[in-house]
C-alpha cells in the first residue's frame, strides 16, 4: 500500500469520525434539552470534544498528505490558524462544560422532582451500542466510561418513578459532573494537541531574506544551496546547505562552517540551534561572490 493510499484511508476514516461525532452530538444535544436531562446535555457536549478531536486528527493528515511527510515544516501561518481553530473549539466545550456542570450543581442542590424519562435513555443507548459497534474500548478509552455514566444516570433516574425512590433522581445530574470531568480533559488533550503540532512552524521565506544576505557576505561562502528554519515557540532553529571553493580541505570547509553557524547565533538571539553543511562549489554554473576583489583570501575562493 503506497503512502497516498495510507493518507486516503486515514483521512475517510477522521471524516466518518468527525461527522458521526458532530451527528450524535447534536442528536443528544436537541433531545437533552427536550428532556431536561444534564448528564445528557453533558454527554453532547463530550461527543462534540471527539468532533473536535477528528477535526484536529483530520487536519494533520491532510497537511501531511499534502506535503508529503508527517516530518515536514509547516507553513507558519498555516499552522497558526490550526492550531487557533483546535484550541477555540476546545474553550468553547469547556465552557458549555462548565455550564453543564453549574447547572448541575444546582439542580441538585434545589432538589429533582422527576427523571428526564425514556427518551433520554434510549438515545444514551442507542448512541452507546453505535459507537461500541465502531470503536473498541482500547481505542476509546475514557469515553466509554462516560457513555456508561450517562447511561446509568439516565436509565437510573428513570427507574426512580416505577420504584417510587426520588433518591434516583439525582442519578442523572450526578452522571453529568462526572462527564463534564472527562469533557474538561477531553478539550485539554484537543488543545494541548493543536498546540504541539504549532510548536514547528516553517519561517516564511521573507523572513529569511536577511539571514541568506547575512550568510553570503560571510567570508568564504559561495552560495547558499538550502536556508530553512522552524519556529519553536518563541525561539528558531535553522538549517543552512553552503557552497564553498571545491579545491580548499575538507578542514578549512568545516572551519566556514563554524564561523557561519557562531556568527548567526550571535547576530539573531532568537536562533537557539543553527545547523551548517558544506558542499563543493559546482563550477559548472556561473560563479558570483562578493568576494572577487579581495585577493588575499584566494585559497576560498574558485581560481
Amino acid at each position: 500500500m503506497t503512502a497516498n493510499h495510507r493518507y486516503a484511508r486515514a483521512e475517510s476514516a477522521a471524516w466518518t469520525g468527525l461527522i458521526g461525532n458532530v451527528c450524535i452530538a447534536a442528536v443528544k444535544g436537541g433531545v437533552g434539552v427536550m428532556t431536561g436531562s444534564k448528564s445528557l446535555l453533558a454527554d453532547a457536549c463530550r461527543s462534540a470534544s471527539d468532533a473536535a478531536a477528528s477535526f484536529v486528527s483530520l487536519t494533520g493528515i491532510r497537511r501531511c498528505r499534502q506535503l508529503g511527510s508527517p516530518y515536514a515544516p509547516v507553513p507558519a501561518a498555516r499552522g497558526r490558524s490550526e492550531a487557533a481553530t483546535g484550541v477555540l473549539a476546545s474553550i468553547l466545550l469547556m465552557i458549555a462544560g462548565l455550564e453543564i456542570g453549574i447547572a448541575a450543581i444546582k439542580s441538585i442542590a434545589d432538589g429533582v422532582d422527576d427523571s428526564p424519562g425514556w427518551p433520554a435513555a434510549a438515545v444514551v443507548l442507542a448512541a452507546f451500542i453505535l459507537k461500541e459497534a465502531g470503536f473498541s474500548t482500547k481505542e476509546r478509552g475514557a469515553d466509554f466510561y462516560a457513555s456508561l455514566a450517562a447511561l446509568v444516570g439516565t436509565g437510573g433516574s428513570m427507574l426512580g418513578r416505577p420504584l417510587h425512590l426520588h433518591l434516583l433522581y439525582y442519578l442523572d445530574p450526578a452522571a453529568s459532573l462526572i462527564i463534564v470531568v472527562i469533557v474538561f480533559t477531553s478539550g485539554y488533550r484537543v488543545a494541548s494537541a493543536s498546540v504541539m503540532r504549532s510548536r514547528y512552524l516553517e519561517v516564511e521565506p521573507a523572513d529569511l531574506s536577511e539571514l541568506k544576505a547575512v550568510v553570503l557576505r560571510m567570508e568564504g561562502v559561495i552560495s547558499v544551496e538550502l536556508l530553512r528554519a522552524r519556529e519553536h515557540g518563541h525561539y528558531a532553529v535553522a538549517e543552512v546547505v553552503i557552497s564553498v571553493n571545491p579545491r580548499i580541505s575538507v578542514l578549512e570547509g568545516n572551519e566556514i562552517a563554524k564561523r557561519v553557524r557562531e556568527f548567526i547565533m550571535k547576530r539573531f538571539n532568537h536562533m537557539t540551534e543553527v545547523t551548517v553543511h558544506v558542499e563543493p562549489y559546482d563550477p559548472g554554473y556561473p560563479y558570483k561572490s562578493n568576494h572577487e576583489s579581495n585577493p588575499e583570501h584566494v585559497t576560498t575562493l574558485l581560481q
